[in-house]
């Protein structure tokens, strides 16, 4: 029998026996005829586990990203969705030894599947980031290669090992998108749960296939005579791979002019590393028809092109992987901006001629009914670039050299702040999918990246060159350039008088949300709680003890806990600023503030202790932004609060009625605000300009409050303090 024939028929064998072994009650199953691994070896390997339906193996490839099969997370014949997995699913990572404690389990908060290979990308709740992800392969499989691969899969005689194998298999043939796999050593075969099982070469550790199908021979069991497995390449599935996994993600249009003088324009896209300034770049096959004249990114599919003729163009991405698009004209005039930008939070501006103006985009796919509200904001803004780098901001260069930034609040209303002097003559494009991340080119430099480190402050003394790539030729021909907006996942943790921590998810921009619970109880009666990153929390008790919680898994949410101090932390809220500082308040209206130095602090790392002069009658407390605080009363006001290095403040009144109900507030920056009633109903409010003093410009930033009910009386939201590892893709 020929691997060939293996392939084409093994596939619907593989797949009906796991769902039926499972939905039996088969947990995870590993790679029969093979060798247990040894702790601490192969410590990318992943077990993935699909709601109960199914348990399937693969590999950390990215802190943040697991890639397994397609198959592993589907409904039936129904296609595997872009977006959050349909089932609640989970992800063990660096534990070879099911019942020990090592690695990290970790939630799924998104599935990215290929458009057409049996293969997907989970993207984890919280990075991992002590495990080194395994590398792509840069050259393709050969027959007779041998690769090794590891999975929790059934053996020979276990239907659910409590260990990792692996095994040696030959390459028996290759094709464009799948390798033939046979048993390198007598009995070496692939079982139920090993599908997504990372194959790779050994030596160099380089990443070539993840399994896919097998006949199942010599598994517990299975009678099957016939031998052999496939494997789906991804080894020339590099650049899908780093446009799901990096932060950054470009869209652009280069010119090339052709020896008969003519000009072809494309559409590119670029996938950058924002910390190491790794660059892929695709390259659309097909010709624009018109000559763009500027350019906005909505998401991730979604791009706005305007031409000289004043007509706008919707270009949807149909595949980034082939980059192929189609095109659909909106409108046919009053659209030749000379720049546009997308804030990521429903605001596109436009400048023509120095006249900016805002619309309101009320749609992920606008028509034209969907741009609405449009308003002038002023003459005057003679930029040369044009960038967004939060809601309501923009950014941007003159030929005079300064890098300006502008708050708009409306019509006739907006503020400018210089941020440098001189500099910024140079660059062609400025962009910011945000976070205080900017990115220029121009031909003689190609690409740099900066951060601000406070992008909302209106001082430029605090952004830096993080990285300066080599001038490429692609950099040479870019007309126009844009950023996808980032926008970040919002962490939640909760917890009530019974002591039981919860932790959900929230999309921002949908208001779905992810919910877990621990089954364990927190060990004491929580009082207060601040989130200092993704799995650590400080929680004060009623007995006045301060305790540090560390995660160490969101599905099922496990923790430990390190009592810090027994007695003096009587606080009855506490906000954590992302920066530093950590803000209590005690019964009453005092306001201390500590300066928390390590990521998991010991009591000694938690120092100068101050005490904050004033009155601090708030009914509850968030930290919006570095120096920040919010909190409301209990005659329903709203109150933000800026607190110095010295501990001087200044207050303003962003609501004066309407926010007396609320029993809890957090927010983890970028200008969104959740308030929580009695009822357990948390809404969302999103403040345009977060550091104007003024709240004329805070929505209700989801109406329908969709599945925002059931909430924990105590809540804290993990700070954006870390872009982009808090961004929603």
């Amino acid at each position: 029998m020929s691997v060939h024939r293996t392939r084409r028929w093994g596939a619907a064998l593989f797949a009906a026996t796991v769902t039926a072994g499972l939905l039996g009650g088969a947990s995870a199953q590993a790679v029969t005829g093979a060798q247990p691994v040894p702790d601490g070896t192969y410590r990318f390997s992943a077990k993935v586990t699909f709601g109960d339906l199914r348990a399937c193996s693969g590999a950390l490839v990215d802190k943040n990203w697991v890639v397994t099969t397609k198959s592993c997370l589907a409904e039936g014949s129904a296609p595997v969705a872009a977006g959050p997995p349909s089932r609640p699913t989970t992800v063990l990572v660096g534990r070879a030894d099911l019942t020990g404690t090592a690695g990290h389990q970790r939630s799924v908060a998104a599935v990215a599947p290929h458009p057409d290979r049996n293969v997907a990308l989970v993207r984890l709740a919280a990075p991992v980031t002590d495990v080194p992800p395994v590398a792509l392969a840069s050259t393709p499989p050969s027959a007779a290669e041998t690769l090794k691969v590891t999975g929790y899969g059934r053996t020979a005689t276990e239907w659910v090992p409590d260990r990792l194998h692996q095994g040696s298999f030959t390459v028996q043939d290759v094709d464009a998108t799948s390798v033939g796999l046979l048993g390198a050593s007598a009995g070496a075969t692939l079982c139920k749960g090993d599908a997504g099982g990372p194959a790779f070469r050994d030596g160099s550790a380089e990443l070539v296939a993840v399994v896919s199908t097998s006949w199942q021979k010599g598994c517990l069991a299975e009678t099957e005579t016939r031998d052999g497995a496939t494997a789906t390449r991804v080894d020339d599935l590099g650049w899908w791979i780093r446009w799901q996994t990096t932060d950054v993600h470009l869209f652009g249009v280069t010119n090339q002019l052709m020896p008969d003088a003519t000009v072809q324009r494309r559409l590119v896209a670029h996938a950058v590393d924002s910390a190491t300034g790794g660059l892929q770049t695709r390259t659309a096959a097909a010709l624009l028809p018109f000559a763009p004249k500027s350019m906005a990114t909505l998401n991730a599919d979604t791009i706005l092109l305007t031409n000289g003729a004043g007509e706008l163009h919707r270009v949807d991405v149909a595949n980034t992987v082939t980059l192929t698009y189609t095109i659909t004209k909106i409108a046919s005039a009053d659209w030749a901006f000379d720049e546009l930008v997308y804030d990521g939070h429903g605001s596109l501006y436009g400048i023509l001629s120095g006249s900016l103006r805002r619309f309101t985009v009320t749609s992920a796919k606008p028509a034209a009914a969907d741009f609405t509200a449009p308003t002038t904001i002023s003459s005057g803004f003679g930029l040369q670039t044009l960038a967004s780098p939060g809601p309501g901001r923009i950014l941007g260069t003159t030929s005079a050299g300064p890098l300006i930034s502008y708050k708009i609040n409306g019509a006739n209303s907006w503020s400018r702040s210089d941020l440098h002097q001189t500099g910024w003559d140079r660059p062609r494009e400025l962009v910011s999918p945000g976070g205080g991340l900017y990115l220029t080119i121009n031909p003689t430099d190609g690409l740099k990246r900066y951060r601000d480190a406070n992008p909302f402050d209106g001082r430029g003394d605090d952004i830096t060159l993080i990285g300066e790539e080599p001038v490429s030729g692609v950099w040479f021909r870019h007309q126009l350039l844009s950023a996808r907006p980032w926008t970040g996942v919002v962490s939640v943790f909760g917890t009530g008088p019974e002591g039981r921590l919860s932790h959900t998810t929230v999309d921002p921009v949908t208001g779905a949300k992810q919910k877990v619970v621990a089954a364990a109880p927190l060990g004491f009666t929580p009082k207060a709680m601040a989130t200092l990153n993704a799995d650590t929390l400080l929680v004060t008790s009623t007995g006045g003890q301060l305790h540090r919680v560390d995660v160490t898994g969101t599905d099922p949410l496990t923790f430990t806990t390190t009592k810090l101090a027994d007695t003096g932390w009587t606080q009855d809220r506490l906000a954590y600023d992302g920066n530093g500082s950590l803000f209590g308040i005690n019964a009453g209206s005092a306001l201390r503030r500590y300066t928390v130095t390590k990521p998991k602090p010991a009591y000694a790392d938690i120092t100068n202790a101050k005490a904050i002069t004033g009155n601090f009658t708030l009914t509850s407390l968030a930290a919006p932004g570095p120096g920040r605080i919010l909190g409301t009363t209990s005659t329903g006001k709203l109150l933000a609060y800026v607190i110095d290095a010295a501990g001087v403040w200044t207050v303003a009144e962003l609501a004066a009625t309407g926010w007396g109900d609320t029993t809890s507030l957090f927010s983890p920056g970028g200008g969104l605000y959740y308030k929580r009633f009695d009822s357990g109903l948390v809404v969302a409010h999103l403040d345009a300009s977060p550091f104007d003093g003024s709240g004329a410009d805070i929505k209700i930033h989801l109406p329908d409050a969709r599945n925002n009910t059931g909430w924990d009386p105590i809540l804290s939201a993990r700070p954006y303090d870390a872009w982009p590892d808090g961004r929603r893709w």
